[in-house]
């Protein structure tokens, strides 16, 4: 009984070591490799400019004055390729300045003042981020073309990537 035991034991040891598999440990240059390739692309998806634009896209016509309406595709466009906080910051005064005041809730009245003062002060990315979000947050949702209620948790999203 021992003896086919041992051979027993034997053979499971046999079979586990034939079919061991060797583990590569990443190394340290393997991890920050990984880690900087997540960065460019959670980087390139969430760039401002880009988010400004879809969200002045997802809004509609009747959202708009009638002097930013003729602008609103070159607007989009030149928003787009725009990085720095300086450009962002310019860009997010001309949009918020483009919105009718029926576009705007009840509540931006009480924070359009310092959003405005914050918004013309602002030199960091994070800080225009987290202006993009507030200015968004008080626009009516009847401002809001049908599609954005789909795209907006992919928005909010990147929007908060960029606000941390």
């Amino acid at each position: 009984m021992k003896t086919r035991f041992c051979l027993l034991v034997s053979l499971v040891l046999v079979v586990a070591l034939a079919n061991a598999q060797d583990l590569k440990v990443p190394t340290s240059k393997d991890v920050q490799k990984t880690t900087d390739n997540a960065t460019k692309q959670v980087t390139s998806q969430a760039n401002l400019g880009s988010l400004v634009g879809q969200l002045t896209n997802n809004l509609s016509d009747k959202a708009f004055t009638g002097e930013f309406k003729k602008k609103k595709d070159s607007f989009t466009k030149s928003v787009s390729g725009i990085t720095d906080a300086a450009g962002l910051s310019k860009s997010l005064q001309t949009l918020e300045g483009g919105l009718a005041p029926a576009a705007m809730d009840a509540g931006w009245g009480a924070v359009k003042g310092k959003w405005i003062k914050d918004a013309k002060s602002a030199t960091t990315v994070k800080t225009v981020a987290g202006l993009t979000q507030t200015l968004e947050s008080h626009i009516s949702q009847s401002s809001f073309k049908g599609d954005w209620a789909k795209a907006r948790p992919a928005w909010e999203t990147a929007l908060s990537t960029l606000a941390k």
